[in-house]
């Protein structure tokens, strides 16, 4: 009986990988390990010789992730089924991992115990604006302007003081990547491998690269952390806006360089992309053990090899957190069991009226992510109070 049943249990895995697209799970795993390499050598002090590639990498991968993300949560309704989901996918582990963080945080010294759920620490903000941006996405898909709206929205919240409560500010900042996520469908990325596409998204990250090192000045900085409102950032609305929009734009033409770069085959790290949620939780307690040994303060670190030994180390280490040991070691923090949670229910159909969307096999998949008189008005400061880096995004 128990070998049956383990034998029904690798058809289904074999028949689930036949379903799945290599693509999704290839640019979720790369997205992340940018993400890793960013949070990494953004720790160090900036230098000439690396701050333009930095600045460049903190352009794109936070939005190259939310697309992606996007993405693959199109199908999401409000059935029993995707929202369980929602809860034991997310929402637990976003409870658990603020409890780790904000103990972690403490016990290295770098905060004050201080466990607001509603106000993320660190890596945390991404987490919750998942769980609220996948919850609007049967507004974005019966809406008739999706992408003009969101675009809208993160205008309108650049010109207001924004609580720090659920990250709003990055909330709506980013909200234009990932309904951008939801609305691209399966020809827009056949469109992006199309024979030639890489070679063209190659000579964009190379226009990219040298734009950043000989007018890297002309990119500001703190744009890039998508947290600041125009009154922090120095600028009026006008020109703000455009200035704003530009960034945008930017960053969604260096992600799709990147995803003209993504196999379209199964790879090596194909497996990964599955567990991605593995690297980006897990990673951020090794950035606090880092802060709390003082390895970014080394001079090492400081120079040009020292941030690529970083970067190489960073993304190992982005592997490494989602090989099967230590999947299997920290499943009950990440995908726990929570069947006693939920009542016995009859499954119904979604509540969403939404025309059904063609399924690629891993939808819904999780990134498997101040200063006034009021704080919880004020924009941040250069180091977020609930954050041990520097524009933690």
């Amino acid at each position: 009986m128990g070998r049956d049943v383990k034998i029904a249990k690798s058809a289904e895995i074999v028949e689930n990988q036949k379903l799945r697209d290599p693509f999704f799970d290839n640019a979720r795993f790369l997205a992340v390990v940018l993400v890793v390499i960013g949070h990494t050598v953004t720790l160090f002090p900036p230098n000439n010789a690396t701050h333009p590639a930095v600045l460049l990498l903190q352009t794109f991968r936070m939005p190259l992730l939310i697309i992606v993300t996007g993405h693959l949560a199109r199908n999401f309704t409000f059935n029993d089924e995707k929202v369980r989901g929602l809860v034991t996918g997310l929402v637990l582990p976003y409870l658990i991992f603020e409890m780790l963080y904000a103990t972690s945080a403490w016990l290295t010294g770098t905060a004050a115990f201080n466990l607001q759920i509603l106000l993320p620490t660190y890596l945390m903000w991404f987490l919750m604006s998942v769980i609220i941006w996948r919850l609007t996405v049967p507004f974005w898909r019966n809406v008739r302007w999706p992408l003009a709206i969101a675009l809208a929205l993160s205008i309108i919240s650049y010109t207001h003081a924004m609580p720090h409560e659920l990250t709003l500010r990055r909330l709506f900042s980013l909200l234009p990547f990932f309904v951008l996520g939801v609305c691209l469908q399966r020809k827009h990325f056949k469109f992006l491998k199309k024979p030639g596409m890489p070679a063209l998204g190659i000579l964009v990250l190379a226009a990219g690269i040298s734009f950043y090192y000989a007018g890297g000045r002309y990119v500001p900085e703190y744009w890039t952390y998508w947290d600041r409102g125009y009154e922090w950032l120095g600028v009026r609305p006008f020109p703000g806006v455009f200035i704003h929009v530009g960034m945008l734009l930017l960053a969604t033409l260096l992600a799709a360089a990147v995803l003209t770069l993504v196999p379209g085959r199964r790879t090596w790290f194909t497996a990964f992309g599955t567990k991605t949620m593995y690297a980006y939780l897990l990673h951020g307690l090794g950035i606090m053990t880092l802060i709390y040994i003082g390895v970014h303060e080394t001079a090492f670190v400081q120079t040009v090899p020292g941030v690529l030994i970083s970067a190489i180390v960073a993304a190992g280490a982005a592997v490494l957190l989602c090989t099967p040991p230590v999947v299997k070691t920290t499943r009950f923090l990440i995908e726990p069991k929570a069947n006693w949670l939920f009542r016995p229910t009859i499954r119904t159909t979604g509540a969403s009226t939404a025309r059904p969307l063609a399924r690629t096999g891993q939808d819904e998949a999780a990134p498997n992510g101040s200063g006034s008189s009021h704080e919880n008005m004020a924009e941040p400061p250069e180091t977020d109070r609930r954050s041990p880096v520097r524009g933690a995004v």
